[in-house]
């Protein structure tokens, strides 16, 4: 914070007693009162900032922000990456292939464990479950930890973020209402590690997943972008629409759009593993199809 902050101050100031005022308003009027109100200070303060005395609206310098944030943020994690690719090499790589990988073949699986306990305690120390699995992602991209390491550190990452939010809520002024909020993010992780990590073949079902994606990702540039718009944006958009519609709706129109999801992933995974079973027109591959989707055909015995 003492580094950070004499940067963040000098790029944009808020008004944090309007940000208070306005998670305490008590009616939709008073609410709307407060929003007309500029959060970012305009007005000059013991330090200037870049927004200082601007015509840009809150919505204007937010998207400006946020802007700026993922282009240094992709910035950092490229150049992470190659600096990770010129330091970890020789005799290094091998020992820290050998930390991270860990493994006991006299207890098979004992070391995935191990790697998830370390996971919890590292987003424990950091306090940001972000920083845990950012930080390892490009030793995966590096080829320092495989695959099916990393998935115990973020499962690991995942639950270590949960104590956090148990911390937080014992600190807060209504114990209670934190604690519940805090226990069912505790134990809506727990759950999902119960149900996907311990059985070797239910581990396969997301490690699948994460391989289709990158495959794609590797076949067409773009395709990472319409997957983070379409899943965090369009989908939830849509779910939102339909909720107000009703719940005739939801439950008819997001049931279709649930069984069309299903469909396309089924035919997906068919065409890709097991092609054979299904009518030749679903095995057409036209020139457009990524690699990672057209139908892998047999390679013929070698006369």
């Amino acid at each position: 914070k003492k580094i950070t902050k004499p940067v963040t101050s000098r790029l944009v100031q808020v008004d944090k007693k309007l940000v208070t005022k306005v998670a305490e308003a008590d009616s939709q009027e008073e609410l709307d009162e407060l929003l007309e109100k500029p959060m970012v200070v305009n007005g000059r303060t013991k330090d200037n900032h870049l927004f200082m005395d601007t015509p840009m609206s809150d919505d204007q310098v937010g998207w400006l922000l946020l802007a700026v944030s993922l282009i240094f943020l992709t910035t950092c994690l490229s150049l992470l990456v190659k600096v990770l690719q010129s330091l970890f090499r020789g005799r290094v790589a091998i020992w820290m292939q050998s930390l991270l990988n860990l493994e006991f073949k006299s207890v098979p699986y004992l070391g995935d464990y191990v790697l998830v306990a370390f996971g919890i305690g590292i987003t424990i120390l950091m306090q940001s479950s972000s920083i845990t699995t950012s930080t390892l992602t490009p030793l995966v991209g590096v080829g320092l930890i495989k695959l099916e390491k990393m998935f115990p550190f973020t499962v690991g990452a995942n639950i270590g973020t949960t104590l956090t939010g148990i911390m937080s809520a014992l600190a807060s002024s209504n114990i209670k209402v934190g604690m519940e909020v805090a226990l069912a993010h505790l134990f809506f992780n727990l759950i999902g590690t119960l149900i996907w990590f311990p059985l070797p073949f239910m581990r396969a079902v997301p490690l699948g997943m994460a391989k289709f994606l990158g495959s794609m990702a590797g076949d067409v540039k773009w395709f990472p972008l319409a997957y983070i718009f379409v899943a965090f944006a369009i989908l939830p958009l849509i779910f939102f629409l339909l909720s107000l519609a009703g719940a005739a709706a939801v439950g008819v129109l997001g049931s279709l759009l649930f069984m069309s999801l299903l469909a396309v992933l089924i035919l997906i995974c068919l065409r890709t593993t097991r092609p054979h079973v299904l009518p030749d027109s679903l095995t057409h591959d036209p020139e457009w199809l990524p690699e990672t989707l057209r139908v892998q055909k047999p390679e013929k015995p070698q006369s």
